[in-house]
């Protein structure tokens, strides 16, 4: 794949993404406003549950078919295909029995009976979702993104039309019951992407494949090999940020505010500051979809890395280099304006610099999966987070530093995450180099001989 293609593929689902993101700021915000701030709270608890219900099949497995479809030729991608679909259904249907058999300890733990409508519907979507990303891993990783941006264009118009709809439709229903509706929203959003995908790929997923290819059991060995590892990550990634949301306001308490500034402090941190920060994510998001599998093609077809490495870097520096300057600029806006905090106004200015480390760390990251470095990558986040809950545990806690003190430990994490991808990435370069000169010089030598 040329860097022009590479560009025009970034565009496009930056395009996409964006899409997405607006559709899903303006329903936020219409839902807050209709549903209220109680059942907000609702639904926000709800999220949680399902975010850590689908972690195990949407974190691992669509990286690691992608990244086996960029190194195969066609036949064997779509066996790779047939099996990722089984393994997503063969982890997410027991899991889906499992989360429903447990409903009530589930919402239990998260605070609230309430919950458990919003629990139960959303359910249906951990399968739905398994074999979506199993599909969107054979499409990136053989360079096919337009189905799965327009699955998630078509995913959220559904999600925002139904709950805008639905809540105007049902404004007389117990509170509960109208929480429930962002869940229904999002299950018929994800059928809908996926029968768009299914459209797509219906040949792929039900045809005979052309030749044959190796057992089953030897692609799913692989694929659980490289998933795993991710997979880990990723559960890893979000436990500590749920420890991290759970220490700062008890550690902000130990400074010595009390337990409503706490809250308020953590809120603006992780509901103001952040979101802005992340602002560039579309883009490199994008960025780094493209590169993964591209990276994977060129190392099984033993072709230099260097340059693309060095171009991706070059591109996520470019754009998150602006973007830093836009959030400095619009600092005023974003604080005075939107949010209606002042107090936000030198946060956002100092944190500027973020952008560019956790932009270039998300790359880094993504080249490291492409590379099949994610044992590597499950060490470096699991060492990066640790650095990050113990420097944010000793300094929120002291008075002259208190929420700045989590800042400085959120700031920690990414650069060593950032520093130690980067040597991780520049050794696996460096020994691939050496061992394919190396090879070089010995046919070189037979030739002669």
């Amino acid at each position: 794949m040329t860097m022009r293609k590479m560009l025009r593929q970034t565009l496009f689902l930056s395009g996409a993404h964006f899409v997405v993101r607006v559709m899903g700021f303006i329903m936020r915000i219409w839902l807050s406003r209709e549903l209220g701030a109680a059942a907000m709270g609702i639904v926000e608890l709800a999220q949680n549950a399902q975010m850590l219900l689908i972690t195990p099949v949407v974190s691992g497995l669509p990286a690691s078919i992608s990244r086996m479809c960029a190194q195969s030729e066609r036949p064997r991608q779509l066996r790779i295909l047939r099996c990722g679909v089984l393994l997503a259904l063969a982890v997410s249907i027991p899991l889906m029995i499992a989360a429903f058999l447990l409903r009530v300890p589930l919402a239990l733990w998260l605070g609230s009976l309430q919950t458990l409508p919003a629990l139960i519907v959303y359910l249906p979507c951990i399968p739905i979702l398994g074999v979506s990303c199993a599909l969107n891993g054979y499409y990136y990783g053989t360079g096919r993104p337009v189905p799965p941006a327009l699955s998630e264009v078509l995913e959220q118009a559904v999600r925002f039309l139904l709950c805008m709809r639905l809540v105007s439709m049902l404004r007389g229903w117990p509170m509960v019951l109208r929480a429930a509706i962002p869940a229904l929203g999002a299950l018929a959003g994800e059928l809908a992407g996926l029968l768009l995908m299914l459209l797509c790929a219906a040949r792929l997923v039900l045809g005979r494949i052309p030749e044959k290819t190796e057992p089953a059991r030897g692609i799913l060995r692989e694929m659980l090999s490289l998933a795993l590892p991710l997979t880990g990550m990723k559960c890893v990634s979000s436990l500590i940020r749920t420890v991290q949301s759970v220490m700062i306001p008890a550690r902000l308490v130990s400074s010595g505010l009390a337990q409503r500034e706490a809250m308020s402090l953590l809120g603006m941190m992780n509901g103001m500051m952040m979101p802005v920060i992340m602002l560039p994510s579309f883009v490199i998001c994008s960025l780094s979809m493209v590169a993964s599998p591209e990276l994977s093609r060129r190392q099984a077809q033993g072709r230099p890395l260097n340059g693309i490495m060095r171009r991706t870097f070059t591109a996520a520096l470019g754009i998150s280099l602006p973007a830093m300057a836009a959030v400095c600029l619009l600092a005023p806006f974003f604080s005075l304006r939107l949010y209606r905090q002042a107090e936000l106004l030198p946060m956002l200015r100092r944190c500027c610099p973020l952008v560019p480390v956790m932009a270039l760390g998300h790359v880094a990251g993504a080249m490291m999966n492409g590379l099949g470095l994610q044992a590597k990558s499950l060490r470096i986040s699991l060492f990066s987070g640790l650095i990050s809950l113990l420097t944010g545990y000793v300094l929120t806690a002291m008075p002259q530093l208190r929420l700045w003190g989590a800042v400085i430990a959120l700031a920690a994490g990414q650069l060593v995450s950032l520093s130690c991808s980067a040597a991780a990435l520049h050794s696996a370069v460096q020994k691939r180099s050496m061992r394919m000169a190396f090879q070089h010089s010995d046919q070189k030598t037979n030739g002669i001989c």
